[in-house]
């Protein structure tokens, strides 16, 4: 996530440079296993990070392969090697990208993960809200999905989350105190998954309900009913199209491909379905509020 192109904007926090403190490299180099974590191996990156940052040749313009699971542009940008990012990038070069100089130049600048795009539509109010969760992280915690509790809460959606920091405006949340308060977020349910009935339900409905245990059990009874009730059941037909290029709300095919099971969908078909998900949920909605 470190230092996109198209994320750099002095007004306002971005989930790839939030602040001077830290910074996101979980996406680099992009040639890892999914399951990937830096923390795992603090001590042996943060030798790797120093040695690349002595190394590096500013005025160098010699092209060198990433190998392993660590690039060689990847270092510290501070002098107390606090912030981590790409030696490379744009930003430290008056606006010249020399990632040329890496065989992943081009796929560097150009991909965003889903969260960092979820971030960037959010509010410069909303943003500063949710970045507050991150206080106290150094940039390996704050690259880690499993100490980073933005990776987990930012899949629930733009809507909602640009819903709950209007709410909470006047409020400093820490990590423990918003956790503790919302409970719903405590769910084990896959949140790009479910993020399309959440925000159906919660949006209108009051984010009230996510502070309620009895709520967070029952819509996880509810996702689960729906998932044995309109679940993908047979193959596929040969002419249907991939779900994710349906004309469709993007959270909406995020449920029908990641919770309901279709790939590949007929998009007469995926507008019946959504009829029928609607009016159950709507049931659900005035059931729960």
């Amino acid at each position: 996530m470190a230092q996109k192109d198209h994320m750099i904007d002095g007004n306002r926090p971005t989930l790839c440079m939030p602040d001077g403190q830290k910074s996101c490299f979980a996406c680099c180099p992009p040639i890892r296993p999914a399951a990937y974590e830096h923390l795992t191996h603090t001590n042996i990156v943060k030798r790797i990070l120093r040695e690349n940052t002595a190394d590096f040749d500013s005025r160098g313009e010699e092209v060198r392969p990433i190998t392993g699971y660590s690039c060689w542009a990847l270092g510290y940008l501070d002098s107390e090697y606090k912030v981590i990012g790409c030696l490379l990038h744009p930003a430290r070069h008056g606006g010249l990208d020399h990632r040329f100089r890496v065989d992943y130049g081009g796929k560097c600048g150009r991909e965003i993960c889903p969260e960092a795009k979820t971030f960037s539509l959010l509010s410069s109010p909303a943003s500063r809200f949710w970045i507050r969760l991150a206080d106290g992280l150094d940039s390996f915690a704050y690259s880690s999905r499993k100490e980073n509790p933005l990776f987990h809460l930012l899949g629930w959606g733009g809507p909602l989350l640009s819903r709950i920091a209007e709410e909470e405006r006047d409020k400093i949340p820490t990590r423990e105190s918003f956790l503790s308060g919302y409970v719903f977020f405590g769910t084990a349910l896959l949140p790009k998954g479910n993020a399309y009935l959440l925000r159906k339900v919660v949006v209108p409905g009051g984010i009230r309900l996510l502070k309620e245990e009895k709520f967070k059990c029952s819509f996880e009874r509810f996702s689960m009913e729906l998932s044995e009730e309109f679940g993908r059941k047979t193959p596929p037909a040969s002419d249907s199209t991939a779900s994710h290029l349906l004309d469709l709300e993007q959270d909406f095919k995020d449920f029908l491909r990641l919770h309901l099971g279709f790939t590949r969908i007929h998009l007469h078909e995926a507008l019946l379905l959504k009829e029928k998900v609607d009016l159950r949920i709507e049931r659900f909605r005035r059931t729960s509020t």
